[in-house]
């Protein structure tokens, strides 16, 4: 879907390529935002030292998702709509990388909440998702750029074990397994986990599927990569 972002000389490319660099430019802010809240949650950061930097990466993800929108009108009004149909997969994957800021927001605002912070195998689990999470969002932006098609399935199977573990999770907190006192916060930052994760999973979902099955992903799960040769 997104070969035309990769340039080729025609009219318009130069636009294109900056809408390109700008969307590149939300999804490491994402990160970084996802990452910085996380370890708050986590612990390893008082929340208070990264109040300012989450709020203005926060910020800078918004304008630039504004500016992307006003970018692509310009575009299609200029240069007609050969390229209508990608227009409209970036106006939906700008709105993915900006709830990412959203959700990096909610963690924060739990460890504010939380009684305390998380401990034991809960702790551990989220700390290890949270760094799978951050390598997928690396991985994802990699695809998007090269627009590579098994880098964004890879992507979207990762994701997709993300979320059931996630969903896992949730089940058997609910269930009554796990630590009453902080069993809600720990249903909460799996839910904002798999949400993260579900909105990377939709933005790579725009490097394999066309406009009308965007964000439809469930027979990528189902795909097996090839053997390694022997």
């Amino acid at each position: 879907m997104f070969e035309w972002f990769l340039g080729g000389g025609g009219a318009g490319t130069a636009g294109l390529e900056r809408m390109h660099s700008e969307f590149g430019e939300m999804l490491d802010a994402g990160r970084h935002a996802f990452a910085t809240a996380a370890d708050a949650f986590l612990g390893g950061t008082d929340p208070e030292t990264i109040r300012e930097d989450l709020f203005k990466t926060d910020k800078r993800i918004n304008r630039a998702e504004r500016q992307i929108r006003r970018e692509i009108v310009v575009h299609v009004s200029v240069q007609g709509a050969a390229n209508f149909p990608a227009c409209l997969v970036l106006m939906s994957i700008v709105k993915d990388a900006e709830r990412i800021g959203d959700y990096a927001k909610n963690l924060f605002d739990l460890a504010k909440l939380a009684p305390h912070s998380p401990a034991g195998p809960y702790a551990e689990d989220l700390a290890a998702l949270k760094g799978r999470v951050v390598v997928l969002m690396s991985a994802c932006h990699q695809a998007i750029d090269a627009s590579q098609k098994e880098q964004a399935k890879e992507v979207i199977r990762a994701a997709q074990k993300i979320e059931d573990q996630c969903d896992e999770k949730v089940r058997g907190l609910i269930g009554g397994v796990g630590e009453p006192e902080m069993g809600p916060t720990y249903v909460l930052a799996y839910r904002y986990f798999k949400r993260v994760t579900a909105h990377v999973r939709n933005i790579a979902s725009s490097v394999v599927q066309p406009v009308h099955k965007l964000d439809f992903t469930s027979k990528f799960a189902k795909e097996e990569p090839d053997p390694p040769a022997e």
